[in-house]
């Protein structure tokens, strides 16, 4: 499990990708909450990692229901909405808080542990080939009368 400074944590999804994407992501955030600097440079590179890892997780959200495609991909949309405008703020010369860090960071530990696993299991299963049995387990299962008849 990774851990944030904070005492947040990320649960790890079974994806190796989007795993070492979340604690890229995860990094960058625990500079900002831990009274890192926040600033453009450092909300334009969460943005891009952001950018960067929610573009991996479209090409996994096709083995969703549409409805459930469409919540992820808005959540997604939203959070980095959230960026942009804190990106807006510091842009002008504004301060972006700490508060501010804090609500990126609960926000992407909670999608994280919550809709990314989903995720990555729908993946996971809708790629699971159906179980096989072999053809003498199969014969074997049969009772006697019915293998006579398939045996003849």
């Amino acid at each position: 499990m990774t851990h944030a400074p904070d005492g947040g944590s990320l649960i790890p999804t079974g994806s190796g990708v989007i795993d070492a994407e979340h604690g890229a992501i995860l990094d960058l955030l625990s500079a900002m909450t831990a009274g890192g600097p926040v600033g453009k440079a450092e909300l334009a590179a969460l943005r891009h990692e952001v950018a960067e890892h929610f573009a991996t997780e479209t090409a996994e959200m096709a083995v969703l229901a549409v409805e459930r495609r469409e919540r992820h991909e808005l959540a997604h949309r939203n959070y980095l909405a959230s960026i942009d405008a804190l990106l807006a703020i510091a842009e002008r010369g504004d301060p972006v808080t700490g508060d501010d860090a804090n609500r990126l960071m609960l926000w992407f530990i909670v999608h994280s542990n919550t809709a990314d696993t989903e995720l990555v299991e729908a993946a996971r299963r809708a790629g699971d080939e159906p179980p096989m049995i072999s053809m003498d387990d199969w014969l074997d299962s049969l009772d006697e009368a019915d293998r006579d008849v398939l045996r003849s």
